[in-house]
């Protein structure tokens, strides 16, 4: 099976590939357009030039969830938007394909970084990069490193339900 995992923003978005549990590809798409929907138009082209959609079984994201977005209703919009432009490409690949969700929490756990109160969302972002150089012998930024992460966490094996 193989599984994509997408750590979405509008502004760099990080994204892996897994092919029965293993690690076979990985980047980051970033995009500085002053206009949020020219970046996630950027962003959802370039992970659909990268990545062979047509060979994807699952696809794996972070659930932005609006305390996750510091209570931002502009941030949280513009992260369902990405999200919604993505779910629009996957779907003309394979109109069975849904995404899946885990929040950042879920997959942290499963990945065996402790959140929870008192720590900072930096420090959780280098312990990602951590947790993909310890597992993966791989040097990346934190967004290719939550995707990482994302994907790791589903492959263990605690799926989740599709939200479309």
């Amino acid at each position: 099976m193989k599984v994509l995992a997408l750590d979405i923003s509008t502004k760099s978005t990080g994204y892996a590939v897994f092919d029965e549990g293993e690690l076979v590809q990985s980047g980051c798409i970033t995009a500085t357009s002053a206009s949020v929907l020219e970046r996630i138009e950027k962003i959802t082209k370039e992970l659909e030039e990268k990545v062979d959609i047509d060979s994807i079984d699952k696809v794996i994201v972070e659930d932005p969830l609006p305390a996750f977005c510091g209570h931002n209703v502009a941030v949280y919009k513009a992260l369902t938007y990405a999200q919604g432009s993505i779910a629009i490409m996957l779907h003309r690949h394979n109109r069975s394909l849904r995404m899946e969700f885990f929040t950042s929490s879920e997959w942290r756990a499963k990945c065996g970084i402790h959140t929870g109160r008192g720590i900072k969302r930096d420090s959780l972002k280098q312990l990602d990069i951590d947790f993909v150089k310890e597992n993966y012998n791989k040097t990346v930024n934190d967004d290719e490193a939550d995707a990482i992460g994302i994907g790791h966490a589903y492959c263990l094996g605690d799926k989740k339900k599709s939200a479309f």
